[in-house]
């Protein structure tokens, strides 16, 4: 059964980040929610490498989301943003912070 909401959650992601990429950026918000959720139940194998994926959709979420993107650059700054804290938060951050907030409910 997790596996199904896994690769649910993954597809999800994928197809939500595509939709998010051809203009929709609301999109972007449910694309870290899916990489999220997907990390937390692969838990122990690949979800400790995917939860630092989670955070390229979330930086892109928030900036869209206050307008600070306005040109190609901007996009570019904050892609680079999302990847240097999610690489920052795998490596130096303990997984049961990371999983915090699905911690709490589990």
């Amino acid at each position: 059964m997790f596996s199904v909401i896994a690769f649910l959650s993954l597809i999800t992601a994928l197809v939500t980040t595509v939709i998010a990429i051809k203009g929709n950026y609301r999109f972007y918000w449910i694309s870290a929610i899916s990489i999220y959720i997907f990390s937390f139940i692969a838990g122990f194998s690949v979800g400790q490498l995917t939860i630092g994926l989670t955070f390229i959709p979330f930086i892109l979420a928030l900036a869209y989301t206050f307008g600070w993107i306005k040109t190609r650059i901007h996009n570019v700054m904050f892609v680079s943003l999302g990847i240097l804290i999610g690489v920052l938060m795998v490596l130096f951050v303990d997984d049961a912070w990371l999983f915090f907030p699905l911690w709490f409910w589990a």
